[in-house]
């Protein structure tokens, strides 16, 4: 069996107030196991990295802090 397949359709670099970068990309979630969509958005920081399988489709023009209140938000759902 292969590998998952995650095929990124948009990223960008954002800043958390502490100065902490967050590469937050959109990927196509081809054969993941578990998925609970077609696609979600990674937040990549180096050492820790979250999936949210909901998002507002225009998430690319959020400000810094509203795309990471995002994350934050359904990490506590």
């Amino acid at each position: 069996m292969g590998q998952p397949k995650l095929e990124t359709l948009a990223q960008r670099l954002v800043y958390a107030d502490d100065g902490e970068r967050w590469r937050v990309r959109e990927a196509i979630a081809h054969d993941v196991p578990g998925a609970r969509a077609p696609s979600c958005l990674i937040f990549d920081a180096g050492n820790v990295c979250r999936r949210v399988w909901r998002y507002p489709h225009e998430w690319e023009d959020l400000p810094d802090q509203a795309l990471l209140a995002i994350m934050e938000r359904l990490r506590l759902d």
